[in-house]
């Protein structure tokens, strides 16, 4: 029983040790938007996520490590405009009267993401990481709860899915820096959001805060 027992923590402790190179994060982001249209004000708080898993593959005995992985990202946009023929090769915008009462205006996207990183851990607990990603459109769409736009004091619903024009792709660099599992997470969007030709050339900054063991 006692070899028995050992043997099981000896197996045991070596499938801990291997599992330490596997890191499952965690971002909550906003959306900062860039080159909107004159007539859509964004809100401050374009709240988003994302969440990944990353192997990590140590150079050395270094500080410094590789890591690859996969990840589910979604970034919002609230504003005070409706998105129109969401179906149609070219989207438009209309502006919400400030007489309209609402709730929310706002675009979602999901992504399927493949993000990989450079990344530094120091011996106090500081860490960096220097990534690029890149990601696939997964699922869109927009949705407007509020009163109609004719004046008539209707209150409607309406969520509409999967915006045409929307790029198929994004990409970009990213960083996180922080200490032991709280972090800051920073990405740049290098890829615009709607297709050439297709809407605004607009794009988000992407910040928040990171929640990474290890």
């Amino acid at each position: 029983m006692l070899i028995l027992a050992v043997s099981i923590s000896t197996v045991l402790k070596a499938q801990l040790e291997e599992t330490k190179n596997l890191l499952v994060g965690m971002d909550l982001t906003t959306d900062l938007w860039q080159d909107t249209p004159e007539n859509v004000s964004p809100r401050t708080i374009n709240r988003g996520m994302n969440i990944y898993g990353l192997y990590e593959f140590k150079l050395g005995e270094s500080n410094f490590s590789f890591a690859a992985g996969l990840g589910w990202g979604v970034n919002s946009l609230y504003s005070n405009a409706l998105i129109d023929n969401v179906s149609a090769e070219e989207v438009s915008f209309t502006q919400i009267p400030d007489s309209i009462n609402y709730d929310k205006s706002k675009l979602v996207m999901s992504f399927l993401d493949v993000p990989l990183e450079f990344r530094y851990r120091g011996e106090s607990g500081f860490k960096m990481a220097l990534g690029f990603k890149a990601g696939y459109l997964v699922e869109s769409h927009t949705k407007y709860k509020g009163n109609m736009l004719d004046g008539s004091g209707s209150e409607i619903k309406i969520k509409r899915k999967n915006i045409e024009s929307l790029q198929d792709f994004r990409y970009g660099p990213y960083v996180r820096v922080g200490y032991r599992w709280l972090n800051f997470f920073g990405y740049y969007s290098l890829s615009n959001t709607f297709g050439e030709g297709q809407g605004p050339d607009m794009y988000p900054i992407t910040v928040g805060i990171s929640f990474l063991p290890y």
